[in-house]
């Protein structure tokens, strides 16, 4: 079924009235791109990740008894940013 020109420009003058009136309620219909939820926060967490691992490398035994630190935040962080 075929949409009558002059409803569509009415739905339009309604729609833009409505918003003009309260742009607060028709913002809720209006869809907005959304990055994903999480990614910065992974890859904050691949850092710590990578930090921990530069500490086990060249820190010796001191470095890797303290990279345990960075790894457990740098994981926390991978995991909350998946889920």
């Amino acid at each position: 079924m075929a949409q009558d020109p002059d409803d569509a420009r009415r739905f339009d003058d309604i729609v833009a009235r409505l918003h003009h009136e309260d742009p607060g309620f028709t913002s809720a219909f209006q869809e907005e791109p959304h990055r994903k939820p999480g990614r910065t926060r992974m890859l904050i967490g691949i850092g710590f990740c990578l930090v921990a691992l530069g500490m086990l490398a060249f820190g010796g035994v001191k470095g890797a008894v303290l990279a345990v630190l960075p790894w457990l935040v740098g994981m926390a962080c991978v995991l909350k940013g998946q889920g």
